[in-house]
């Protein structure tokens, strides 16, 4: 092997040795539910569990979750101890929010549960999900460290029909 190969090799194998590959982890911190403004149509009856904080629970939908109603999401991070708007912002019907939002971003946490995914409508119904641990690694185009509080709110005009209010920790992790 001549000598300028072997400089190559060297080189390449330092570079890769160097390369590492940034992901997030998400902790769940807090959720709450939002009630709606005259009656609750999408009822979401969740728990952080254990020390891993995994997500626990059931959502009752009253009523068919169709293209009728419209879902938003409003992200905000904590800056000097206040929230504070930032710019990530979701809003759109329902199966277009589902196919967009949902099947993208949490469906792959989403291991034990019968919440249909790629589907829509949602049929009304009671949904269950079991040790749910949020996985962010295709956030991090988008998301900023720190605490982000994301209010996920299901609408119909401007009547609040329900919704979840959650709190993550967003850090850094090195693979």
């Amino acid at each position: 092997m001549s000598l300028e190969l072997q400089k190559v090799l060297l080189v390449l194998s330092i570079a890769h040795s160097a390369l590492v590959r940034a992901a997030l982890e998400c902790r769940l911190e807090s959720l709450s539910k939002i009630d709606g403004d005259n009656e609750t149509l999408f009822e979401f009856n969740f728990q952080v569990v254990g020390r891993e904080r995994l997500l626990n629970g059931t959502i009752n939908l009253h009523v068919d979750l169709d293209n009728n109603y419209e879902i938003s999401t409003d992200v905000s991070t904590l800056l000097n101890g206040e929230w504070e708007s930032s710019n990530i912002r979701a809003q759109y019907k329902t199966c277009m929010y589902l196919s967009i939002i949902y099947d993208n971003y949490f469906a792959v946490s989403f291991k034990d549960t019968n919440i249909p995914s790629r589907t829509c409508p949602i049929k009304k119904g009671e949904y269950y999900a079991r040790n749910v641990e949020l996985i962010a690694d295709n956030w991090a185009q988008y998301a900023k460290l720190g605490l982000v509080r994301a209010s996920i709110i299901f609408r119909k005009g401007n009547v609040v029909y329900g919704g979840l209010d959650v709190v993550l920790l967003l850090r850094q992790k090195i693979m």
